[in-house]
């Protein structure tokens, strides 16, 4: 009977370390970024064709992530780091060659129609205001997403 227990306790280790494993990879290239009422992020640097995670922390200590991209037509796109059908499973997106890859179902997305989506896994959008330079997202938009994670 003991060794049957000492299984069960290794394996329930063995989940636990690869379940924290798994967040951190999930959310540990996000740039954190802060404000007020704003948050303003220097994209003039972001060639087109790539992306940035970023995150936002909320008044009740929710990381909220995002992402910035740069289509190849120059536009910036913004998207939560989340879809309304994979959020539940809190592991957002891998950025990747130009593209967004679902870390749940495997979908991918090249930036130029990352908000199209695919069945029920579509990336949430982000409001924001882009002067090409700085890219301005409103601390209310981001924390209407706190549900996503």
């Amino acid at each position: 009977m003991r060794p049957i227990r000492l299984k069960i306790l290794g394996g329930l280790v063995l989940a636990a370390g690869v379940a924290a494993f798994l967040i951190f990879i999930a959310t540990s290239d996000c740039t954190t970024v802060t404000g007020a009422d704003e948050v303003a992020v220097n994209v003039s640097a972001m060639r087109p064709g790539s992306a940035r995670l970023f995150s936002y922390t909320d008044d009740a200590g929710k990381r909220l992530r995002f992402v910035l991209a740069r289509g190849h037509d120059g536009k910036v796109r913004s998207v939560f780091d989340a879809c309304r059908q994979c959020s539940a499973f809190h592991r957002g997106y891998r950025v990747v060659g130009g593209e967004l890859i679902c870390r749940v179902c495997g979908n991918h997305y090249p930036i130029d129609r990352m908000t199209e989506g695919k069945a029920s896994c579509v990336p949430v959008s982000l409001p924001h205001e882009d002067d090409s330079k700085i890219v301005h997202i409103k601390t209310t938009d981001l924390k209407a997403g706190h549900a996503l994670f």
